[in-house]
């Protein structure tokens, strides 16, 4: 009985760490989430038991923290609503196995005490990068997001980025913990480590505001841009006999008089993910539709399906030797009518954008989400883009922009070249309704913007399309579920912030020093 208690205790503390992140940003509850799994590993000896306690508070904090991922299956209700219960319960059980292997390490490689804290910290922070690399990655609603709670925290982003972050604010909410107890020399390091940790936060957050103090921002002065949200509900989108209704409310705000009554003026208009639901590359007539409507030298940037024919061995593809491909793709469109694909999604939503195991699923009902019988094909990688009239920039199409190695480089350093100097971001979050998912993937952008230096353009087809400076602030932007637009100048890059130039490597620092002091107090009590 004592145990089944004790389980949904952490249950219970997996929820209130979700509630400390975005958009509540209720952060005491961080210390109640990860103090009280804390205080469970610290009464506890069996590694069986800790696996069970860190499982407990994954699917907690994953259950009520991922929530609106439901709102998917209800899209389209007929097909996918039987599937959504199954599917927010096999997500939050599958991602709390994170939680509990470190909870599992935890317990394997300390005891109780100050060991047990600084190997929760380190176990806690690599099985959260652990999570954001292996498969397909999942970095979302990361224990660092937390710091993107106001623009004077989310500043630390620049110096150490979200993985280094988490692993601080994990510190700092278990370590008061170890005052919960009755031996007073774990409560005299529960006091010092909570002392400790809460300078280290105190220091960085007052490097944080000394940063903000001199921050300005300069724009390119002949960069204009217009960003277009018609709040389109993804019931609506691909219905075939809207599609020029659609069409013809992006052209609507699109050539709308700007805010002191003067005629749409812009170098270059921007649409968000799939704005165009068919093929914007073959359909002439959409297409020079579109183009007219364009002032004289203006281009639009805008989300797209793109298709392609490759060929391949006839005795996998048919007679023909040909399958067909098809892109989320970002395309080009000028007032004379020329089109340019400029980049395809590389990482690719499964279940959502493809199915994985395909033919294993399908015998039973299940099929991604998107639109469409054919899976989407990933594109080439991470790259840069350079087009007439814009600085460098790297685009990103929807959650692509929570990735931030992709973005950074790491491994991907040859394909980024030129540096990019903003960062393009075309989404549609109106799958997952009006609640924290939105809102989430926001402050995610934010938190991108703020480590790498770099202002995040942001069109979104139901919302938020903003703009965010490069310190990670709202300059300007859309409400959910809003038809209209965004005027605005591109602000400029900053010089390369620490994390732009170090990347993880600064995370892999706190890991080694971490697990030295692990050493070192094991050693000695030895």
């Amino acid at each position: 009985m004592a145990f089944f208690v004790r389980l949904m205790g952490a249950l219970l503390c997996g929820g209130c760490a979700a509630l400390a992140l975005a958009p509540l940003y209720n952060w005491p509850l961080m210390i109640v989430g990860y103090g009280g799994l804390f205080w469970l590993l610290q009464r506890t000896t069996a590694i069986p038991t800790a696996l069970a306690y860190g499982w407990a508070f994954g699917v907690g904090y994953f259950l009520l923290g991922l929530h609106w991922v439901g709102h998917a299956f209800m899209v389209d209700a007929d097909r996918f609503a039987w599937l959504m219960p199954f599917a927010l319960l096999a997500l939050s059980a599958g991602l709390g196995l994170f939680p509990a292997l470190a909870a599992g390490l935890t317990l394997r490689f300390s005891t109780p005490g100050l060991t047990r804290l600084l190997t929760f910290t380190l176990f806690w922070g690599l099985t959260e990068w652990l999570r954001g690399t292996i498969l397909t990655g999942f970095p979302w609603l990361l224990s660092g997001h937390i710091w993107a709670a106001s623009d004077i925290s989310i500043q630390g982003a620049g110096f150490l980025g979200a993985s280094s972050l988490g692993m601080l604010a994990i510190l700092a909410a278990a370590a008061p913990a170890m005052i919960v107890t009755r031996d007073r020399f774990d409560r005299k390091q529960g006091v010092v480590a909570s002392l400790i940790a809460g300078s280290c936060v105190a220091l960085l957050l007052s490097l944080s505001f000394m940063r903000l103090q001199d921050a300005s921002v300069a724009y390119h002065a002949d960069v204009r841009l217009r960003l277009v949200q018609a709040g389109i509900p993804q019931a609506d989108k691909w219905r075939s006999e809207l599609r020029d209704q659609h069409l013809a409310l992006y052209l609507r705000l699109s050539l709308a008089r700007n805010g002191a009554g003067q005629p749409a003026d812009y170098s270059h208009l921007i649409w968000p993910e799939t704005a165009t639901p068919f093929f914007l590359a073959d359909d002439h007539r959409r297409r020079q539709m579109i183009s007219r409507t364009l002032p004289d030298g203006a281009v639009l940037i805008t989300g797209s399906p793109r298709k392609e024919r490759r060929t391949g061995s006839p005795r996998k593809e048919g007679r023909s030797g040909s399958e067909l491909a098809l892109y989320n793709a970002i395309l080009s469109l000028d007032s004379k009518d020329h089109v340019t694909a400029i980049y395809d999604k590389f990482h690719l939503v499964p279940f959502g954008e493809y199915l994985p195991w395909r033919k294993t699923l399908s015998l039973i009902g299940v099929d991604k989400l998107a639109h469409g019988a054919v899976d989407f094909s990933p594109g080439e990688g991470p790259r840069s883009v350079v087009m007439p009239g814009l600085p460098p920039f790297r685009p990103l199409i929807c959650y692509e922009i929570v990735f931030p190695r992709e973005i950074q480089g790491g491994i991907f350093d040859q394909s980024l070249k030129p540096d990019p100097e903003w960062l393009l971001n075309l989404t549609n979050d109106a799958w997952f309704g009006e609640g924290f998912g939105p809102r989430q993937h926001l402050d995610i952008s934010r938190i991108r913007a703020a480590e790498q230096g770099l202002p995040v353009i942001r069109a979104a087809n139901t919302g938020i399309s903003a703009i965010i400076d490069p310190y990670g602030r709202l300059m300007d932007y859309l409400p959910l579920a809003a038809a209209g637009f965004l005027d605005s100048r591109l602000p400029k890059a900053l010089p390369k912030t620490l994390y732009a130039q170090y990347g993880d490597s600064i995370f892999a620092i706190f890991c080694i020093v971490l697990g030295a002091l692990i050493f070192m107090i094991r050693r000695r009590a030895k």
